[in-house]
């Protein structure tokens, strides 16, 4: 019974952390790639003192898109392991 009850609470926290990440709420996706941004940047080996400031602003840009791709993914998850928790919790009842 324990075990359905997170199955359902687990699947429920992944989809809204999901569905933030791949509608962007609140700029959550933008603001996540800038604060890896700050805390990356300073041990990154590949580090370029050359780099335009439009440049990386793309570069920022693909990585929100893989932010928000990400999202999707863990949408998937979630629903899965809500859609599974559903299930022991129906088996269990019955």
């Amino acid at each position: 019974m324990w075990r359905a009850l997170i199955g359902v609470l687990w699947g429920a926290l992944l989809v809204v952390i999901g569905v933030a990440l791949a509608a962007n709420y609140r700029e959550i996706a933008t603001r996540h790639i800038g604060l890896a941004e700050r805390v990356v940047r300073p041990f990154s080996p590949a580090r370029r003192t050359s780099w335009t400031a439009e440049r990386l602003a793309r570069r920022r840009n693909r990585f929100v898109v893989l932010d928000r791709l990400s999202g999707v993914v863990i949408t998937l998850l979630g629903t899965l392991a809500l859609v599974n928790g559903g299930r022991l919790l129906l088996d269990g009842l019955s």
